[in-house]
Parts: structure tokens; C-alpha cells; sequence
């Protein structure tokens, strides 16, 4: 949440957020540190979707009844999440393959949650056609969306987003669809309404991690960034200023901060040398040394490459 609320401070064009998943519990079970990173006063101020993560549909069912009693009207159950250890006890895309189980679950989840419902998913754990085969299932239940990221599961975050097999799930949807997947650059969502223009809704991850300003690129049509280095340690600054009202120590202090420039350094004339560096050190005034350091002689160098209505 600390996170979340610096950067709609300091980036615009974002529509809605998706919070990080929550694990399902039993009603007796729900405690309220699992609800804190979502709480109304927490928030940023833009509208937000909780998250969901289970499998079980009467946990699920009392989460969603917990959620609305905070004011919330949608919730979203994760049906994609790639790791193995989530997807081994079928949560997560480990569901996809199981049609019939998920079947089963949005008839009661969907018939009891107080919520709207809407559904994120993979193409399968390593096959395609275990999405298409639990298609019918989600066309079935009344669901506000459906958001799709075209790859599997084995396959994490790695190769390329495979449009051809989005395209042959665009087209058997019947539920709303939402796009997420390797949406890095203006270039590339251009070539999303190119391919699919009947397409309106997009989800934005690590693309947005790497290049906060990315949103404000799609929504003006502008690649150029003015100010880049300024705005984003601008943003650093208070991200790090409000986790140290939470965490004490250098040592959990450096482990978010350095999390903090997992992504951004990708776009960062010298990137490579400031991750190494600021991945080395274990204090947090040597930490923000090299942080004004390499700011000093840093350009802003997120790519606009052009992309490819590939959907062979």
C-alpha cells in the first residue's frame, strides 16, 4: 500500500488497481492483518480490486463478504498465478486444468458473493488447450471479466506473449476481456487495438513496474517523458519515507528499497552498474549515496520499439 499510494501521487493515467492476492481463510480465521494492505484508509484514492487466492468456495464466499462490509463491490479470483508451489496444491493456474472443479466453485462463489466476480488466467499450466477447454465453464457463470495473460504457467514470465493463442481465446469468450501481458510500451498496446480492436480493457504489471510513467505515455500518445529522473526520485523518496514509518533497521529498510529498483533500472542509462552496486551495500546511507550518485548521471531510456500483430 505504501507503494501503491506514492506512486498515484506521482504518475497519472492509471483507471483502477488491482491489489496483491490474499489467501482465502475460514470465516474464524480471517485476521485483520490479512485485510490491512486493503483497508479503505489505506488506499490511494483510485478505485481498487482486491484480490483473491484459493480453493475453496465457502472461504472464498466469507472473504467476499468481508471485502463488502469494507465497501468493496468487485473482487478478483486469481486463476493465474504461475509458481509451482501455489499451482501443486491447485490454487492458482493450477485450477485451469480441472474444468469441472471450477465449475463447481463459481456455482457456488457466484451465487453467494456479495461481490461482482471477475477471474484472472493463464493459458494452462503447460498446455493451450486447458484454457480453452475451461472456457465454457467461465461462459457459463456470470462473471464481470475476464483477464487473460497468453502465456502458461511453466512458462512464467519468459518468451513472448503468444497473441495467436489470445486471439483464439478473444474470439470463444463471451464474458468482458481484459488483456495483460508484456504491454512494456505505447508501441506495443498500439499493436493490441491494431490486432484486436474490439479489445478494451488492459491490465499493466511489470511493463508499469519498469516504467512508471507509462500509463501517462498511452494515455497522451507521447513516448517522451519530460523530467524523468527527477519525477522518479521523487517518487523513491517517498516510497522509502513511508516504509520507514513502518520498518525499523538498515537491513529490512535495504531489502524494499532494493526491490524498489528491480524493475526501473531497465530504463536507466546505467542501470546495470547501480543495481550491482546498490544490491552490494548494507547501510542505508552508503544506499542513498549511490542513489543520488547514479541519479546525477542518469538518462531516462525506456524503449518504444515497434511491435508486431503477430498471431500466427
Amino acid at each position: 500500500m505504501h507503494y501503491r499510494k506514492a506512486f498515484v501521487r506521482h504518475f497519472g493515467g492509471l483507471d483502477a488497481e488491482m491489489a496483491p492476492f490474499i489467501s482465502t481463510v475460514a470465516a474464524e480465521k480471517i485476521n485483520p492483518k490479512l485485510l490491512k494492505d486493503i483497508l479503505p484508509e489505506n488506499n490511494s484514492g483510485l478505485p481498487l480490486i482486491p484480490q483473491l487466492i484459493g480453493n475453496n468456495a465457502a472461504d472464498f464466499v466469507n472473504m467476499a463478504k468481508a471485502l463488502h462490509k469494507l465497501g468493496y463491490e468487485e473482487v478478483n479470483w486469481n486463476l493465474g498465478c504461475p509458481h509451482k508451489p501455489i499451482r501443486n496444491k491447485q490454487r492458482g493456474s493450477g485450477l485451469i486444468p480441472h474444468p469441472e472443479r471450477v465449475d463447481a466453485l463459481l456455482e457456488t462463489i457466484c451465487a453467494e458473493s456479495p461481490c461482482k466476480v471477475s477471474v484472472k488466467v493463464r493459458l494452462g499450466v503447460s498446455d493451450q488447450s486447458e484454457l480453452m477447454n475451461l472456457i465454457p465453464v467461465l461462459n457459463r457463470h456470470p462473471l464481470s471479466e475476464v483477464i487473460v495473460h497468453p502465456r502458461t504457467a511453466e512458462q512464467m514470465y519468459n518468451g513472448k506473449a503468444d497473441l495467436g493463442a489470445f486471439a483464439l481465446t478473444f474470439q470463444e469468450l463471451t464474458r468482458p476481456v481484459c488483456y495483460n501481458g508484456d504491454i512494456n510500451d505505447l508501441k506495443f498496446l498500439q499493436t493490441l487495438n491494431k490486432c484486436f480492436p474490439a479489445l478494451q480493457k488492459f491490465m499493466l504489471g511489470r511493463g508499469l513496474l519498469a516504467n512508471p510513467f507509462l500509463c501517462e505515455v498511452i494515455k497522451s500518445g507521447n513516448p517522451k517523458t519530460e523530467n524523468a529522473i527527477e519525477r522518479l526520485n521523487a517518487f523513491h523518496d517517498e516510497v522509502m519515507a513511508n516504509y520507514r514509518t513502518v520498518i525499523d533497521g538498515d537491513v529490512p529498510m535495504l531489502g524494499k528499497m532494493k526491490e524498489f529498483w528491480a524493475y526501473p533500472t531497465q530504463n536507466l542509462s546505467n542501470g546495470r552498474k547501480f543495481f550491482k552496486k546498490a544490491n552490494k551495500c548494507h547501510r542505508l546511507t552508503t544506499y542513498q549515496d549511490i542513489v543520488s550518485e547514479f541519479l546525477a548521471e542518469a538518462k531516462w531510456t525506456a524503449g518504444t520499439e515497434e511491435g508486431e500483430c503477430n498471431q500466427t
